[in-house]
This record gives C-alpha cells, structure tokens and sequence, in this order.
C-alpha cells in the first residue's frame, strides 16, 4: 500500500540504481508523434515520455556520442509513496542541492525516480540515504 507519512517514508527509504546511463531528449511538438517513437534506435530502452507544449521529452538509454552533460544515472526510490505525499521529493531534493548534485525527479505512480549526473551517482546516493533516521 502507498505510504503518505513523511517519517516512514524517510525511514524506509532505500535507491537502486537502474543499470546503465541515461539521456533527456526531445522531439520538437510539430514531429512529436508516436511515428518518431517507433523510429528512435530501440523504443525498449525508453524509460520515460513526457509530453510538453513545445515536443516530447524521451529518456532513452545513452550511447558512446552522448555529451557528458546529457549522461544521467538513473535512481529508484523503492519506498512504495503515495502520490499524495507531502514533503518527500522536497527532502530529497534539498538533500542532493545541500551535496551539490543536480536533480531530475520523477513521479511515478509507485515510485519516486531520480536521475542525477552521472558522475555523481555515489554522491548522491549516500546523500539521500543519510535522511534516513537510522543513518
């Protein structure tokens, strides 16, 4: 069941980290379609579509010519949140800004999801573990 309760959140938080590197891309709104889907390289490595005014955000598995400053680490929080919680992302986000690592967060409807720079990955996990009141 979906927990709300900033305290068990917090003190039941764990992060995976999914394998591989990730990217942000878009499709700019007048070609985003479910056609330039289909045409991306491999439609399995999509982990997230979202669609904005100006085109469509694809996060896509990274590969060899993708920019350093578009390399993302994908972190799950498996703590089952309710999208109703109050206060969660936001201690999780002041706790990576307090270690100086960027943030991309996603909530889905069974977990909060995290893509920080690659490089930072160890950083930031053991930035969002130490909000656990055990740590």
């Amino acid at each position: 069941m979906a927990e709300r309760d900033l305290s068990t959140l917090l003190s039941t938080l764990h992060v995976e980290q999914h394998d591989g590197v990730w990217r942000f891309e878009t499709i700019a709104a007048d070609q985003a379609s479910w056609v330039e889907l289909v045409n991306l390289k491999d439609t399995r490595s999509i982990a997230m579509l979202f669609q904005e005014r100006e085109g469509l955000t694809v996060v896509t598995k990274a590969t060899d010519e993708t920019p350093e400053t578009n390399r993302w680490a994908w972190l799950e929080l498996t703590v089952y949140s309710d999208l109703q919680a109050v206060g969660f992302l936001a201690r999780v986000a002041a706790a990576l800004s307090e270690a100086g690592v960027p943030c991309n967060a996603v909530a889905a409807y069974h977990h909060d999801h995290i893509f920080v720079p690659e490089a930072r990955a160890e950083d930031a996990c053991k930035a969002i573990l130490a909000l656990r009141p055990d740590s």
